[in-house]
């Protein structure tokens, strides 16, 4: 797939507002899916860095384009039954408050692009 930002820069908003519409949701439309195929790559790769990285057996590596660190993913507890109650109570009581009362914040019109085809 060829590299859109070569061929149409996008880096001023005066750009964008010169191109035509369909052209911009055209674009829109092929840069997500050069997303999905970059995920898709990387999702493949990360079992062999994953490995790479765990035989080098250090907590840090420095490469002249990045940093790469050793981290844990966040801990998972075994709440008491008590602890559990009390978050089905507080959860339900701020769905109960969010029916009752307008948001104040975070109401951004957003539109989401939904890919229809399959990557291979």
């Amino acid at each position: 797939m060829p590299n859109l930002t070569a061929s149409l820069d996008l880096s001023t908003a005066t750009e964008i507002d010169l191109l035509n519409p369909l052209e911009v949701i055209e674009t829109m439309i092929d840069l997500r899916i050069q997303v999905a195929q970059l995920e898709q790559q990387i999702k493949s790769l990360q079992p062999a860095f994953f490995a790479t990285c765990a035989a080098l057996n250090t907590e840090k590596i420095t490469h002249d384009r990045a940093l790469i660190t050793r981290r844990l993913t966040p801990g998972q507890w075994a709440y008491a039954s008590n602890v559990l109650e009390q978050e089905a109570l507080f959860k339900h009581l701020k769905q109960q408050f969010q029916q009752a009362h307008e948001p104040t914040g975070g109401r951004e019109v957003i539109w989401a692009v939904k890919l229809l085809l399959t990557l291979a």
